[in-house]
């Protein structure tokens, strides 16, 4: 992958196009990988002695920024981040710089608190994560990242997982409502500060679009959903529908209004995705649909760390690419993404957010097969969309 050649196609996006796509993932990160040789398993107790290490980006929202590299993304991005001190904080700026372009680290704040460390120990079976505590975030420091967001208006904002302490609860809320324009596209993958950031954009009238993506049993446990099989098991469509009836039950009235769908993933297993009704519908149901994940020839050592923010990462990009498109009349000069992809995904508006998070799967599962987070390859994404199948309609239920 070039990094300074997507990196110059991002910063003279960012002239081209005022409109920005920012991405929200506060909790950045120095990730390490501690890789065993192969034949080799992690033995809690053992000593394990490393056939490699290797150090790059972690972090939720430095890792849809890097998918977002891979795929040729040019939709003048911005990443609001906190970036720690010392070594391993000019290490992962300098890393992410390279990836995205110093124009796209305008929102990114250097805090004189540590900067925290996460480790993979990947094996040929599993990879553990051990993820340290983050640094403490100052008032001057909050302030600082607000001074620089107030600058831009973005039609599409990617607000990805945890905050450093120090963070108000209410922060992502005040980032939406702070760059926020009018029609922005909204992908929720978070649920700290969930609650205020749904009534923020419930209650802002500025007439977008949300998705909340969220991992099957963590939507369970948040709706208070009793999973029949474990963890690894795959997720029965009854569960999903009770959990997202008990989710929009916990968060009355603000996610009905609030919310547009719900992209739920499920490892492995099929994925699902739940379509809210429409504000000016009568009818007030829910409409469920079920989504296959491609599967990855066995045998391969595999990387998931971050294949989650890939997904995200890659039905963002998607989903701006289409609604960019069917403003201009489909005009390729106004796509965020290369014309291969933007023709894999030419379909009808109808479609569109079932289409951007089909795409954003490929891209999960393409992931995988990179040792780096959130790092792929386009070639794997496309045959990867393309063997994944159509998407089912499964039911609709009234809420």
């Amino acid at each position: 992958m070039n990094l300074k050649a997507t990196a110059t196609a991002v910063m003279s996006a960012t002239t081209a196009n005022p409109a920005a796509t920012v991405i929200c993932g506060l909790n950045a990160a120095l990730q390490k990988r501690f890789i065993l040789p192969a034949g080799k398993s992690l033995i809690p107790g053992d000593v394990h002695r490393a056939d490699q290490v290797q150090t790059g980006l972690g972090g939720k929202g430095q890792d849809v920024a890097m998918t977002l590299s891979c795929l040729g993304f040019t939709g003048n991005l911005q990443l609001a981040q906190f970036v720690g001190s010392g070594a391993a904080g000019d290490t992962v700026y300098g890393l992410v710089t390279e990836a995205i372009g110093e124009q796209a680290m305008e929102c990114t704040v250097r805090t004189k608190s540590s900067m925290r460390t996460c480790t993979s120990i990947v094996t040929s079976e599993s990879t553990t994560e051990l993820v340290e505590p983050s640094g403490v975030i100052s008032d001057e420091d909050n302030q600082d990242l607000f001074d620089r967001l107030s600058k831009f208006k973005a039609d599409a904002i990617c607000v990805m997982g945890s905050m450093p302490p120090g963070c108000p609860e209410d922060t992502y809320a005040k980032i939406y409502e702070t760059v926020a324009d009018k029609g922005a596209l909204c992908l929720i993958d978070s649920v700290v500060g969930l609650e205020p950031l749904l009534k923020s954009i419930d209650k802002s009238g500025k007439d977008g679009q949300a998705i909340l993506k969220i991992n099957a049993s963590e939507l369970c446990r948040l709706s208070g959903v009793d999973k029949k099989s474990s963890e690894a098991g795959g997720v029965q469509t009854e569960e999903v529908v009770s959990a997202v009836k008990g989710f929009l039950q916990k968060f009355h009235p603000f996610a009905q209004g609030g919310l547009s769908a719900f992209a739920i993933t499920d490892g492995a297993h099929p994925a699902y995705f739940v379509t809210m009704p429409k504000p000016d519908k009568d009818e007030k149901k829910i409409q469920l649909f079920r989504l296959p994940v491609s599967k990855i020839e066995s045998g391969l050592t595999l990387y998931p760390i971050g294949a989650g923010d890939s997904v995200a990462g890659g039905t963002l990009a998607a989903w701006k690419s289409m609604v960019l498109a069917n403003k201009a009349d489909n005009d390729a000069s106004n796509s965020c993404v290369p014309d291969e992809v933007r023709e894999l995904l030419d379909g009808p508006s109808s479609t569109s957010m079932l289409r951007s998070f089909a795409f954003g799967l490929a891209c999960g599962t393409a992931s995988c097969l990179k040792e780096e987070n959130s790092v792929l390859e386009l070639s794997d994404v496309k045959q990867l969309y393309e063997q994944g199948g159509q998407h089912e309609f499964v039911s609709s239920h009234d809420i």
